[in-house]
Order: structure tokens, then C-alpha cells, then sequence
């Protein structure tokens, strides 16, 4: 209890002691003070103690209600501390949910470009895919030709084969009438030293006349299946003259006589005599030799 309680319950009591004095000695006068002193006293002794307990009661109450009070302003001052502190939470929560208002319109921003962006892609993808289905077309179609091709090929290689073939052969062929061709030669040089006049009668020709020699390139057959046309590769470069005639020959079989018609630079068209040919029915044929004497 502290000290301003303290003076007011002995002010109380004082105050009240005078007024139970005051009041006792106007009672004295007016009535019987001897009869009623110890009625008044006693009541009045009983009051007082009322009173006093109810001051006291009301002193600790008060006391009671000012350290209420008191606990009260504390818990005032410290929710106002903690509203203070709530509020710059709250502050800070603002800060932050304006930073994420932020962050969401950039997010949002973002995603609209990437949706734009996956609509970009979604385009190319369908153009990719169109141009994949175009691609995978053109690879069948390019493996079929591809496929084509090589059947192709191999027909080609084949035939290329056969051609080398033919080519060893024909080379073999003009080994083998080069051979005989020589072996004739030299049989016509012994007829040519031993025998001139049977040599320039074979011949048909001065033996001064150029020596001329050549291989059937082509074979041309007219309507009526003769023979009518032979090239010789043989031609302006070796000094060939119009109306020269060549013996056509295989080995050592004589199969008919041409002459020259049409002379190129590296050919010569011949026309066949028709009443040269062999009596043994042998036709000319490609890579047989063409002289223009024996």
C-alpha cells in the first residue's frame, strides 16, 4: 500500500472520528446523553468499523485496481511495442508482396512470351514435320531410283564386262591377223624376189604405189541384206584417194573388194564390188583387214 493511501485512510479516520465527536455532543444536548452514549456508541463504534473495513476494502481495491492499472499500461505499452513491431511487418509484408506483384507480372510477361514462343515452335514444328514427310518422300522415291540405278549399273557393269571381253578378243583377233598379216608379207616379199611378174600380177598395181592398210570399223547392210558399205580406219592423214580400191581379207581368206568413196580425216567409206565377193559366201566382218594390194 503506498503512502497516498496511507494519508487518506487517516484523513478518513480523523474526519470521521470529528464527525462522530460533532455528532455525539449535538446528541448529548438533545437527548439523554448518559441513555443513549452507550446505544450511540456502540452503533457508532459499529459504524466505524464498517466503515473503516470498507475504506480499507475500498483502499485495497483501489490499490488492486491501480496495479491493475499499471499491469495494464505495461501490457498496453508492450502490445503497442508489438503493433509497432507488426506493423513494420506488415510493412515489410507489403514491400514484399509488391516486389512478388513484381515478380509475377514479369512471370506472367515471361510466360506469355514463351507461350507466343511455343506457338512459334509449334508452327515450325508442323512445318518441320510437313517438310520431313516431303524429305521422306523423296528418300523413298530416291531409294527406288537409287534402287533403279544399281539394277542400272549392274547392267552396265555387265555389259562393260562383255565389252571388255569383246575388246580382249578383238585385240586378241588383230594380234593374231597382225601375225598372219606379217607372215603374208614376208610370203609376198620371197613372191616379190623370186617371182616379179607373178607379184605384179597379183598386186594389180605398180609396186611403186603407196602401201596402204586399214581395220573394218563399221558395217553398213542395205534393204535388201547386202552388204553394201564398209568404213576403214584409214583416212586423209595417211594420203587416201578417192577410187583406191582395198582387198578385204581374214587370215589368209580373201573375202571382197571395196573402194573408196568418201575419205575423212581418220576414215574412209568404201562401197562393196559387188562381183568381188569370195565364192565361199564369207561376209565381212568388224576388225578384218583392208589392204590396197597383197
Amino acid at each position: 500500500m503506498n503512502t497516498t493511501v496511507k494519508v487518506f485512510i487517516v484523513l478518513v479516520m480523523i474526519m470521521a472520528m470529528i464527525f462522530a465527536g460533532t455528532a455525539m455532543t449535538t446528541y448529548a444536548y438533545r437527548e439523554n446523553w448518559k441513555r443513549r452514549w452507550n446505544d450511540d456508541t456502540t452503533q457508532l463504534a459499529g459504524d466505524l468499523k464498517t466503515a473503516t473495513q470498507k475504506l480499507a476494502n475500498e483502499s485495497f481495491e483501489k490499490a488492486k485496481a491501480q496495479n491493475a492499472v499499471s499491469m495494464l499500461e505495461q501490457q498496453v505499452n508492450q502490445q503497442q511495442a508489438d503493433l509497432k513491431k507488426q506493423e513494420a511487418t506488415i510493412s515489410e509484408k507489403d514491400k514484399d508482396i509488391q516486389n512478388q506483384g513484381l515478380q509475377i507480372a514479369k512471370m506472367q510477361a515471361d510466360l506469355a512470351a514463351k507461350d507466343e514462343k511455343i506457338a512459334t515452335l509449334s508452327g515450325t514444328l508442323e512445318i518441320t514435320r510437313t517438310r520431313n514427310n516431303e524429305l521422306q518422300h523423296i528418300a523413298s522415291v530416291a531409294r527406288a531410283v537409287a534402287h533403279q540405278l544399281n539394277l542400272k549399273l549392274a547392267e552396265v557393269e555387265d555389259d562393260l564386262h562383255n565389252a571388255s571381253t569383246a575388246l580382249d578378243k578383238a585385240k586378241q583377233d588383230i594380234a593374231e591377223q597382225t601375225k598372219d598379216f606379217n607372215d603374208a608379207k614376208a610370203r609376198l616379199a620371197l613372191v616379190r624376189d623370186h617371182h616379179p611378174e607373178v607379184f605384179k600380177e597379183i598386186n594389180g598395181e605398180p609396186g611403186s604405189h603407196k602401201f596402204l592398210q586399214g581395220v573394218v570399223a563399221a558395217v553398213n547392210v542395205n534393204q535388201a541384206g547386202q552388204q553394201d558399205l564398209i568404213m576403214l580406219t584409214i583416212g586423209k592423214e595417211e594420203a587416201v584417194e578417192e577410187g583406191v580400191e582395198f582387198i578385204i581379207f581374214r587370215g589368209n581368206q580373201y573375202v571382197v573388194k571395196v573402194r573408196a568413196e568418201k575419205v575423212l580425216n581418220d576414215m574412209v567409206a568404201c562401197r562393196v564390188i559387188p562381183e568381188s565377193w569370195n565364192a565361199k559366201g564369207v561376209k565381212v566382218q568388224i576388225n578384218d583387214l583392208a589392204q590396197n594390194r597383197l
